[in-house]
């Protein structure tokens, strides 16, 4: 998939806002909480997003709540029956030792909810069959900016809703279609909560313990009669409700996205806890309980066989050896921002997704290990030697002085052996080894990469040539 931004038609994410020609955040109405401090513990982990909530539990093997997702007209009275029977079905990708499942959270229907239909949290799951291969989860900011065929260009967070415009109830599957086109993936299933349902759940476990790492202060947290509230919680330990542990997971006024996601895990995995607490998995009851309180959630078009499998081939998974990336704008994200129409957005570095589909199938082939890309960059910052290819006295130094703040290290400056350059390019000469952080730089620059060969004695593993477009 590739984005140019001479063609992009910036699109508004829900109906009321698309006439106002304007994108709105989406309000919810959240009741009071409480927050009790309790001994703090150890805690931290990788990025899940709030959405994965379905994962874990049927990671869990807690199969029956999840009978209520997709409007099923379900008989209770068979239920267990249906549960318990010995038939199961194939699922589709476990011929090729993989199945893929998107998972969606959003604010759904409510009093003052704008914007119920956009996607909050948007992940994509890649489960191996085989207890001993490794299970991967991509996560996809709202802010990325995709194409979505016979409509245009648009935030993904605004897939789903265009989905059901274009083919009533076509939503999820239109979200899995552009989601499977940009990780090259193809992904036949689909699971939706929306906060309600996360809140509710929470609730009835009676509420979870999370660790809180830093302090977190948001003082533009949308309400239900489109003001604002603040929410603060200090660092420390808590037992949080379903609405403060919302509020936890989907603040973002004082952070990133990517903030956010690592907060949403901690939910996730204080929720996978309290459960195994409560021996929930072996409670005939509690399950009709959940049913009762998910049903108008939850939605997915696995079916109960389908879901039978997928537990069954799950059984023995580790839930601490789930590998997750996050794309995002850092050195290893294969992405950017930048602003198109005065919206903020997200693309791929070089504006095509082929990077982002290239990592994946290495990751899931097992080419590269899924730390190898991160370790490139913390191990130390990207070494480049800038040249300048105009005759702008200075511009070399004035560049690498922009780009020393944006975390590269410079290690040499100087003049290109040819002058008069109008077009800057960037080579790569980490053999490979970095090439994702020379698109990066490439990207910011406005650059293109070069294809011929050079060689350095300075230590650099890119070189930037600049050309007459770097002097604005």
């Amino acid at each position: 998939m590739v984005i140019r931004k001479k063609d992009i038609k910036t699109h508004s994410r829900i109906s009321s806002a698309r006439k106002a020609g304007s994108q709105v955040e989406e309000e919810v109405d959240f009741a009071p909480t409480e927050m009790h401090v309790i001994k703090k513990r150890s805690g931290g982990s990788r990025v899940l997003g709030v959405s994965l909530v379905v994962v874990i539990l049927l990671v869990l093997g807690w199969f029956a709540t999840k009978l209520a997702l997709s409007g099923w007209q379900i008989n209770k009275d068979t239920l267990f029956q249906d549960l318990f029977s010995l038939s199961t079905a194939t699922l589709i990708g476990e011929d090729q030792g993989r199945v893929n499942i998107v998972l969606m959270g959003m604010p759904g229907a409510g009093d003052g909810v704008e914007g119920p239909d956009l996607t909050d949290t948007l992940i994509v799951a890649s489960l191996s069959i085989k207890p001993e291969g490794s299970n991967f989860l991509f996560s996809l900011p709202r802010d990325l900016y995709v194409k979505v065929p016979t409509y245009g260009n648009t935030k993904i967070n605004a897939v789903y809703e265009i989905g059901n415009n274009q083919t009533a109830g076509g939503g999820d599957i239109t979200v899995a279609d552009v989601a499977g086109d940009i990780l090259g993936l193809e992904i036949p299933y689909y699971v939706r909560v929306d906060f309600s349902g996360f809140e509710k759940l929470i609730d009835e476990l009676g509420g979870i313990t999370v660790t809180v790492d830093k302090d977190l202060r948001d003082d533009k947290y949308p309400t239900a009669n489109k003001g604002y509230e603040t929410v603060e919680i200090k660092a420390g330990t808590y037992t949080m409700d379903g609405a403060m542990a919302l509020k936890f997971a989907r603040s973002r006024q004082s952070t990133s996205d990517f903030d956010r996601a690592a907060r949403q895990q901690k939910v996730i995995l204080a929720i996978r806890d309290k459960a195994k607490q409560l021996d929930w998995l072996s409670n005939p009851a509690k399950a009709i309980t959940i049913m009762d309180i998910l049903a108008d959630h939850l939605s997915t078009n696995l079916k109960i066989n389908e879901m039978k499998r997928l537990v069954g081939l799950m059984k023995d998974f580790d839930v601490n050896k789930l590998i997750n990336k996050v794309f995002d704008d850092s050195p290893t994200g294969l992405l950017y921002g930048t602003r198109v129409n005065e919206i903020y957005v997200l693309l791929p570095v070089g504006d095509d997704y082929k990077a982002i589909t290239e990592y994946v199938a290495k990751l899931l082939s097992g080419t590269i290990s899924p730390g190898e890309l991160d370790q490139q960059t913390t191990k130390e910052p990207l070494k480049i030697e800038v040249l300048n290819g105009t005759n702008v006295a200075g511009l070399a130094k004035k560049i690498a002085t922009q780009l020393e703040q944006q975390g590269y290290k410079v290690v040499a400056t100087g003049n290109n052996a040819t002058k008069g350059l109008t077009k800057t390019l960037v080579y790569d000469i980490s053999d490979g080894q970095r090439i994702w952080e020379v698109r990066k730089l490439a990207t910011s620059l406005g650059a293109e990469i070069a294809t011929d060969k050079v060689t350095t004695t300075s230590g650099a593993l890119a070189r930037v040539v600049l050309g007459s477009d770097a002097n604005k």
